[in-house]
């Protein structure tokens, strides 16, 4: 087995759930800042369509999902140190373990083994990608509801009475706090988001580096 992993895909067993600690705990601290400020609760109750709150809910999801994996991907590092110095047994049922073990039998695909490997350490991650990119997209229908709150008043303005024209403009300033409030949230979930499945993603690189490059070569 090769164990010379160069220092740049070196990673220690729970870097990766601690940097995924300190960036919920930084929103979370952002979040608490502006609830304390009375800017979130302006926001929502600025949105009609109420597409801020699933935005929010959506990120929380993600979040949480995004806990869940820099966990296993922590565990998973940890295990692979363990095969490095030769507990094998204590990694037995890990990713890299069975992996191994897989390679060691006579006449192992190492090709679609290797991509086994991969699914697991990246292949839920694809539903991280997913949501930030729907969650941006639900940003820009918001947007397209403002506009259209917005319009509906322009459209009823040669209907109304000239006594009228305060409601119409509070109407607008509805649709465009729908606009703008939806679309900031909205690439701010999308950032944060995209930050994190990148932290992940990147561990997940580094973990499937050193599983290969410790590997044996498959029996023939």
């Amino acid at each position: 087995m090769n164990d010379d992993v160069p220092a740049s895909l070196r990673e220690s067993p729970q870097q990766t759930f601690l940097l995924w600690l300190c960036l919920s705990l930084l929103a979370a601290f952002i979040v608490h800042v502006c609830w304390t400020l009375d800017v979130l609760q302006h926001v929502i109750a600025s949105d009609q369509s109420r597409i801020t709150v699933i935005l929010l809910l959506l990120y929380v999801a993600c979040i949480a999902h995004g806990g869940w994996r820099a966990w296993q991907l922590s565990a998973q590092h940890a295990s692979l140190a363990a095969l490095r110095a030769g507990d094998a047994e204590a990694a037995r049922d890990s990713w890299a373990g069975l992996h191994l073990r897989a390679l060691s039998l006579p006449g192992a695909d190492q090709a679609s083994l290797n991509e086994v490997l991969v699914e697991q350490a990246r292949g839920t991650h694809e539903f991280g990608w997913f949501m930030a990119g729907a969650i941006l997209k639900l940003a820009l229908l918001a947007t397209v509801v403002g506009f259209m709150i917005m319009l509906s008043a322009i459209n009823s303005l040669s209907v109304r009475e000239f006594a009228d024209l305060p409601q119409m403009l509070a109407q607008m300033g509805s649709g465009m706090g729908v606009s703008l409030y939806t679309t900031l949230v909205g690439l701010l979930v999308n950032m944060a988001l995209s930050l994190q499945y990148l932290l992940l993603d990147r561990s997940a690189d580094r973990f499937i580096a050193q599983a290969l490059l410790f590997a044996p070569a498959p029996r023939t």
